[in-house]
């Protein structure tokens, strides 16, 4: 057995091996272990199709994806497809089904997560029995844990056992559609179980409108299910936005889940989002959570993404997620994968670079006005990971350049769990700037309040926050000494850096207030404040309008909806 990456380090400090079969009095709240462990429960079989996600795949005038599980294989699984909503006349689509193994966490037989509470010795070291395995001082569940216990909010305070099961996976791809077209489908068997109705909408011809709506990092945790779920804010975040928004499809630039391996994320983070699922398509990328195995140092879960998305792979890539295009309405969007990390060290690799650039020239030979990009580790952020993750330094220089090079109208990111957007922003090289990064002098024009950036050739990055509950503090709003004390790698960073840096934004901030941010760059995944980004395209101009959900969702509270921020880029003849 090895040690939970989430009850590593962090916890070896709080826990002492003197603790054996007694409450764990360093936490808020005590947690009684006990010597016997407390019996596994089955895990229910559920044979209705779950998990299903309706993704772009090919043509989205033509085509749509379909991805869901079962617990026993359905041999005549199919996609059935209509313009109807009572679904007569429907197309018929032939699903492939995948047998996999899903880890699920062990539970009791009440439903609570069963932990190992693993023996530290007076330095905080593990202590390891004959075998070379942690020590168990016993057992206890999650059952009664609140939000007081702030240092179970960061992870869980010991480890968690995980049971194989197998299940099967199914794709399908609906072919031959109709542009323009409102469809509604079912997915499952006709002899066992079928999906409640969904619908979508193919698009349509270039420079007609659309919206799309943008949220990221919804990152719900499996040890916080019962303690404060963060599945329910990312839920919520979703069925927001399209309460604000009749939108086309959705983007999420990555974390979908916290921890890839355990299958209880995934299954409560697309099942409370269900009703919106329904909805719209969604076009997903993937973020570093999204192939993070249970105990740190083991290898990542690299097809998991895949597995649960059904997207399609470029060069048949697939490293902890894929990347992969789309057109829509004429509009390009690249999704790229940050992921791709495993050989160089750089969290884009040439191949990835090089089939981006071939991609986007590709995609302007063809006459796409605008090629938006989407990837989750992000170049520019008003928190600490654009600026220290070292995969991200070491691609930082040429991403930029290529970015530029390309003409990229907008890159949305993730990760960061904190909104910005920059102004437009040419490349430099690192010579001239540490950011790589200079403003452009573009002239704008005010239309009913809104800034509209007229023909920039540089490129605005975007985040918005999260859908998630874990947010990072806006490090660079609160002096140079403050970021560096929180943030000491970031310590080579002068005052003339620090201004430079905050130059590049026209918008930033961390709406959440937390206790937290006095001396770290992270709250306790207690936030009830959520943001998404709302995007709408027609012909040559593209509104962005960023909206902030705020409200106790675990408390019943009316949660709010306001536009904290927007601006617009137009292409018009000069």
């Amino acid at each position: 057995m090895k040690l939970n990456h989430q009850a590593g380090k962090l916890f070896a400090s709080l826990l002492l091996a003197t603790q054996l079969l007694s409450p764990i009095s360093t936490f808020a709240q005590e947690i009684e272990v006990v010597e016997e462990k407390p019996a596994v429960a089955e895990i229910a079989k559920n044979n209705k199709p779950n998990r299903l996600v309706v993704t772009f795949n090919g043509d989205t005038k033509t085509q749509m994806g379909f991805n869901w599980y079962t617990s026993e294989l359905v041999e005549d699984a199919k996609v059935w497809v209509s313009q109807s909503e009572d679904m007569s006349d429907a197309l018929e689509f032939t699903a492939t089904a995948q047998e996999v193994t899903s880890r699920y966490g062990e539970r009791d037989e009440n439903g609570f997560y069963i932990f190992s509470d693993i023996a530290y010795d007076e330095e905080g070291e593990v202590v390891l029995d004959e075998a070379g395995e942690p020590e168990i001082n016993g057992y206890f569940t999650d059952e009664g844990i609140t939000t007081d216990n702030t240092d179970w909010m960061y992870g869980a305070s010991g480890l968690l056992g995980l049971v194989d099961v197998t299940e099967y996976v199914y794709k399908a791809v609906a072919t031959d559609l109709e542009a323009d077209t409102t469809y509604y489908y079912q997915v499952g068997s006709s002899s066992g179980e079928m999906s409640e109705v969904g619908t979508f909408e193919t698009s349509g011809e270039a420079g007609e409108e659309f919206t799309f709506a943008h949220y990221t990092d919804t990152q719900n945790a499996y040890w916080n299910e019962h303690v404060r779920n963060e599945a329910a804010f990312g839920a919520d975040t979703i069925a927001q936005a399209l309460e604000v928004a009749e939108v086309d499809f959705v983007l999420h630039t990555g974390d979908f889940v916290e921890t890839a391996e355990v299958e209880d994320e995934w299954v409560d983070i697309m099942e409370q989002s269900k009703e919106s699922f329904l909805q719209v398509p969604l076009a997903v990328a993937p973020g570093n959570h999204d192939e993070y195995a249970l105990v740190y140092g083991d290898p990542v879960v690299e097809t998991k993404f895949n597995e649960h998305i059904n997207v399609p792979a470029a060069n048949d890539a697939i490293t902890g997620g894929s990347y992969y295009s789309y057109d829509y309405n004429g509009v390009h969007f690249v999704v790229a994968n940050t992921n791709d990390n495993k050989d160089n060290g750089e969290a884009l690799g040439e191949e990835q670079l090089a089939w981006i650039r071939e991609d986007v020239q590709q995609a302007r030979e063809n006459g796409a006005e605008w090629v938006i990009l989407a990837y989750h580790k992000p170049l520019f952020s008003k928190s600490y990971h654009s600026l220290q993750d070292s995969d991200v330094q070491a691609v930082r220089e040429k991403f930029m350049e290529q970015i530029d090079e390309l003409d990229i109208d907008l890159a949305l990111q993730g990760h960061d769990h904190v909104i910005s957007a920059t102004h437009p922003l040419l490349y430099v090289s690192t010579e001239e700037s540490f950011s790589n990064a200079k403003l452009e002098e573009v002239d704008t024009t005010e239309v009913e309040g809104v800034t509209y950036y007229n023909n920039p050739e540089g490129t605005v990055f975007l985040l918005p926050n999260t859908g998630g509950t874990k947010e990072y503090d806006d490090i660079y709003s609160k002096g140079l000494e403050h970021l560096i004390s929180v943030r000491p790698g970031l310590d080579w960073m002068t005052q003339d850096d620090y201004d430079h840096w905050n130059t590049l934004f026209a918008y930033g901030n961390q709406p959440q207030e937390s206790d937290a941010f006095e001396t770290s760059h992270s709250n306790n995944r207690d936030s009830a404040t959520q943001n998404f980004a709302i995007y709408t395209i027609e012909g040559d101009e593209l509104l962005v309008e960023l909206y902030q959900i705020s409200g106790e969702l675990l408390e019943g509270e009316d949660r709010t909806v306001e536009l904290v921020y927007s601006f617009g880029i137009t292409k018009d003849a000069e």
